[in-house]
C-alpha cells in the first residue's frame, strides 16, 4: 500500500527502510522482485536492511556503513559481493561463524511443558488461534518455533505468558515440575517466566525513558525498600546490567529512544534478564539488527542456557533457528506440525512440513 501511494506521486526516488521486516519469507520476494521490476522501468530504489540475502538478490551495489560513518560501497559484477564480504565490512573482520557454538547443557529435567493449550481470538472467541498445541523445554535447551506469519507462535507465547492473549484459553500449564494457573503477567514473571516482544519499540520498551527506568520496570520490588525505589540500589542494578548485556552507551541516562536497534534490544533483552527468568521467550529477538549485535545475542543465549536455564527462540529466520536450537516445533494456521532435531533438519525440510500442511487444507477448501 504504501508503494502503491509513492507511485501514485509518480515518484523517481523510492528508499524503503527494512521494508520486509515483518514479511513472510513468501511476501518478502514478491517486494524484492517488485523493486527489480521498477529498475527495469527507470525506478532507483534504496533500501535499508539488515537481511544481507535480500541485498544479494536484489541490490546493484551495497554501501556498507558502521558507527554512523561509510565504511565502503561494494558493486556487483566488479567486487567480491558475497553475506560473508558484507559481514566483514560490517564487523571489521571475518566473521568465520554466525552462530556461536557451544555444548550441550540439555539437562533431564523439564522446565516448562505444555499440554492441550488451546487460545481463543480476543476479540472473535469462536476462531481458534492456537489448536491443542503441547510442547516442552529441558534445562539447558534453546528450543525454538518456526512458522510462517500468522503460524501463531507469538500468540501462543503470549497467552502463556500470563494470559496476555486470548479470550479463552484452556489447557495445562507446568514450570519445573508443578502445574501452574498465571492469570496475569505478574504471576508469570514471579513464577520465573520471561518474554520478550518481537516489537521492542511499541510493547517492549519506554523509548521516552532511560536505560535505568527500563532496566527494572518489569521488578521494581528488587530495588524498593517499603514501597518507595532505592536509587542507588537501581541505579547499580542497571549499569550492572548494562555491562553484562553489553550495550554500547556511556551511561545508563542515556534515553532508550537514541540508542541504535542492536543496543535497544540489548536494553530490551537485560529488562528481563533482571527478572531472573528460568525459561525465556524470545520472540523475533534479532529482528531489525546488525549482525555484529546479532552475535553478540546469541552469546548471551548460550550464556544462559550454559547456566542451566531454557530458552524458546521464536524467529522467522530458519538459518538462525538451524543454527542456535537443538529441537524445533514447526507451526501452520494455530497446530504444531512437527518437532525435530535441529542438527538433523534443514530449511527445506522445515518449509516442507509447512508446504504440505497448506497444500491439504487448500485441497479440503
Amino acid at each position: 500500500m504504501e508503494i502503491a501511494k509513492a507511485f501514485s506521486k509518480k515518484v523517481k526516488l523510492l528508499i524503503l527502510d527494512e521494508p520486509t521486516s515483518s514479511l513472510n519469507d513468501e511476501d518478502a520476494k514478491m517486494l524484492l522482485d517488485l523493486l527489480i521490476d521498477f529498475k527495469k522501468k527507470g525506478l532507483t530504489s534504496i533500501i535499508i536492511t539488515h537481511k544481507l540475502n535480500e541485498i544479494i538478490y536484489c541490490a546493484d551495489k551495497a554501501t556498507i556503513i558502521r558507527d554512523g560513518s561509510t565504511i565502503e560501497t561494494l558493486v556487483k559484477g566488479v567486487d567480491e559481493f558475497s553475506e560473508d564480504r558484507i559481514i566483514k565490512g560490517m564487523v571489521g573482520r571475518p566473521m568465520e561463524d554466525r552462530y556461536p557454538k557451544r555444548e550441550s547443557h540439555i539437562q533431564p529435567e523439564i522446565s516448562l511443558e505444555v499440554k492441550n493449550w488451546t487460545v481463543h481470538h480476543p476479540l472473535y472467541p469462536e476462531r481458534i488461534v492456537d489448536d491443542n498445541i503441547s510442547f516442552k523445554v529441558h534445562k539447558g535447551e534453546v528450543v525454538g518455533f518456526s512458522g510462517l506469519q500468522g503460524a501463531g507462535r507469538t500468540e501462543l507465547a503470549m497467552s502463556i505468558f500470563g494470559h496476555s492473549y486470548g479470550s479463552k484459553i484452556t489447557g495445562e500449564l507446568y514450570l519445573n515440575g508443578k502445574k501452574v494457573h498465571l492469570k496475569n503477567t505478574e504471576e508469570a514473571i514471579h513464577h520465573g517466566l520471561a518474554y520478550v516482544t518481537e516489537d521492542r519499540k511499541t510493547n517492549g520498551l519506554i523509548l521516552g525513558e532511560t536505560i535505568r527506568f527500563n532496566t527494572t520496570l518489569a521488578r521494581l520490588d528488587k530495588v524498593c525498600h517499603s514501597g518507595i525505589i532505592d536509587r542507588d540500589k537501581e541505579v547499580k542494578e542497571a549499569d550492572d546490567m548494562k555491562t553484562e548485556m553489553g550495550t554500547k552507551t556511556p551511561t545508563i541516562e542515556q534515553h532508550i529512544g537514541n540508542l541504535s536497534g542492536g543496543n535497544q534490544q540489548k536494553a530490551l533483552l537485560g529488562k528481563w534478564m533482571f527478572t531472573e527468568p528460568d525459561v525465556l521467550i524470545l520472540d523475533e529477538p534479532t529482528r531489525g539488527i546488525d549482525v555484529s549485535a546479532k552475535y553478540d545475542i546469541y552469546c548471551l543465549i548460550n550464556d544462559m542456557v550454559s547456566r542451566g536455564k531454557s530458552v524458546v527462540m521464536i524467529s522467522s529466520e530458519l538459518p538462525e533457528l538451524l543454527g542456535m536450537c537443538d529441537r524445533i516445533y514447526v507451526m501452520n494456521e494455530g497446530r504444531l506440525l512437527a518437532e525435530v532435531n535441529a542438527a538433523d533438519a534443514t530449511q527445506e525440510s522445515i518449509m516442507g512440513y509447512i508446504i504440505r500442511d497448506t497444500v491439504r487444507d487448500t485441497a479440503k477448501a
